[in-house]
């Protein structure tokens, strides 16, 4: 087994050294300071712009897209980060609903596969990957009950994509009336009370906007850290009061074609919900920092209200970005950096609150998403999602990465993980989550570590092995549905081990190789002298690289 160094990879990664394949990692060179230049955004403590080393490059594109491919490292590193960042959020954002729509096969999960197909092949890579990260703070899900409703699965993920650079308000309030949302928090047909009937407002949405979509359960600092009272016990946001004002809020919404407001069978799943005045509770409402919705208001303007008083809540910009980080960036930023990208959130360079293009470059540029590898080595990065290994695979060997009709919709029985299929409305993993024993001891956090354990590793990994092993023969069967790599690039240098291990390193691991897993493909390979096992020599290196422990992280 290949020892780990503690000093050169982040602490998720010594759980998972366990499991085999290598570690450590070279040194890496800080891109020089481009001492002319001004600040590349309006986040402080922003990073230099400019152009980067194929290293860098790579890394950002680990962060930002769904797998590097060599092309875009060349032109990244050419570029630098804020050229590209405002190149890819200039793009049009490909749509979910149409790829579903004009696929040839009507499975009852395809709308899986056309997410892949978007994941992997999309230029709006950043846009995409903003909108899976949204996709798990604001979360629906087709495993409670919407299997027969891909239609409409989509068409909310496409709300995700059109405003991962728009503001967060906008997005809050388009989600909030989205029918599937109303389905799976039950806010659509939420009734206004009725004592003589038993009813009361379903609080069901109101929790959740609150807990996981907006504030989070207590009150924070700027830098995202809790406030804590004088016996230092942190101090809730909000309270069960305020939960049941806003159930009432939520009430008299339902499908924008319903014909009847308890028993619809006009069931549209696309559109808007649409207010129905008689089922919607007309009374004061008594919400968060002090504010009062007052008596008579229609549900439209108490709907307005409750959203904008929730968005001006100090809590979003910290909670928000955090998260944002989390999923982009490093499970375990600093307090300065949320601090740093959570002012941008609150106020912009235009003096907007929300806007989540801002926010993202805040987030991209600042100075720990580019130099924190070196600056934090023990704690910045974090643990890769499954969904996200799967991803970089096979977006690492263009230009053939799929088959056209492919069908790997089982995603969450291999990899514990699939768009838009979380087991409950808190995600696959908590962003608060902490595996015990060394992480948790540190007082660090490793979400992804919530789904991987020793059962979820080999599934994983076997999927792994398939996704490359099966390439071994990928000429063989053209219309095979498997998803296998393309190896005719690799096949070429195969002659050469040296050289088809330093083409390997760059592709999948940036460069970043260690020596000792160097070694490791380099014997695997030699154990394979047979003159007709070239093609075998090339998937087993592939594999042996991709299931190391080194490309388990993305530092």
């Amino acid at each position: 087994m290949i020892n780990v160094s503690k000093k050169l990879l982040p602490i998720s990664l010594l759980l998972l050294a366990s499991c085999g394949g290598g570690g450590g990692g070279s040194s890496i060179n800080v891109p020089p300071a481009v001492s002319a230049a001004l600040p590349a955004t309006e986040v402080a403590n922003a990073a230099p712009d400019g152009p980067l080393s194929e290293r860098e490059a790579f890394r950002l594109l680990q962060q930002t897209t769904f797998g590097p491919t060599l092309d875009d490292v060349t032109a990244v590193a050419a570029m630098g980060p804020e050229a590209w960042i405002n190149q890819q959020m200039a793009l049009p954002g490909t749509q979910l609903r149409p790829t579903l729509l004009n696929s040839r096969y009507d499975r009852w999960n395809e709308y899986v596969n056309s997410w892949w197909r978007n994941a992997l092949q999309s230029e709006d890579q950043l846009r995409q990957r903003v909108a899976f990260a949204l996709s798990q703070i604001l979360v629906v899900s087709s495993a409670n009950g919407f299997g027969n409703e891909q239609e409409a699965i989509t068409a909310y993920y496409d709300i995700l994509v059109r405003h991962s650079f728009g503001n967060y308000r906008d997005l809050l309030e388009e989600v909030t009336l989205n029918p599937v949302m109303g389905e799976y928090l039950s806010m659509k047909g939420n009734q206004k009370p009725d004592a003589e009937k038993n009813i009361r407002p379903d609080e069901n949405y109101a929790r959740e906007l609150l807990q996981l979509f907006t504030i989070g359960l207590s009150e924070l600092n700027p830098d995202g850290t809790e406030k804590r009272d004088a016996d230092g016990v942190p101090i809730p946001s909000y309270t069960q009061q305020h939960v049941e004002a806003f159930a009432h809020v939520f009430t008299g919404w339902h499908f924008a074609n319903a014909e009847h407001f308890r028993w619809p069978q006009n069931k549209d799943f696309i559109n808007p919900m649409v207010a129905w005045p008689e089922y919607h509770d007309m009374g004061e409402k008594k919400l968060i920092l002090g504010k009062v919705l007052p008596a008579g208001q229609s549900a439209e303007e108490d709907l307005k209200g409750a959203l904008d008083t929730i968005f001006s809540h100090p809590n979003v910009g910290p909670f928000i970005s955090k998260q944002l980080i989390q999923r982009l960036v490093t499970s375990n930023p600093t307090p300065g950096y949320v601090k740093d990208v959570a002012a941008v959130f609150n106020k912009n360079i235009k003096g907007e609150r929300g806007n989540l293009a801002s926010t993202v470059k805040a987030i991209l540029m600042h100075q720990e998403a580019r130099l924190g590898h070196l600056e934090n080595p023990y704690t910045f990065g974090k643990t890769k999602e499954p969904l996200l290994r799967m991803t970089q695979l096979w977006r690492a060997f263009p230009p053939d990465v799929i088959h056209r009709d492919f069908n790997y919709a089982w995603a969450t029985d291999e990899l514990q993980q699939a768009p838009l299929r979380s087991p409950t409305v808190f995600n696959f993993f908590r962003p608060e989550f902490s595996q015990p024993g060394e992480i948790a001891d540190s007082g660090l956090v490793s979400p992804e570590l919530q789904i991987l354990d020793e059962n979820s590793i080999i599934t994983l990994t076997s999927r792994l092995a398939a996704s490359v092993l099966y390439s071994n023969n990928y000429n063989s069967n053209p219309n095979n549905e498997r998803i296998t790599i393309n190896i005719d690039r690799e096949m070429q240098l195969e002659p050469n081990p040296d050289a088809l291990i330093e083409h390997l390193n760059k592709v999948l691991l940036g460069g970043q190789m260690s020596e000792e897993l160097k070694q490791e493909v380099k014997l695997l390979m030699a154990s394979r002298p047979n003159e007709n096992a070239a093609s075998l020599r090339v998937v087993e290196a592939i594999f042996l690289i991709v299931s190391s422990p080194e490309a388990s992280v993305q530092i």
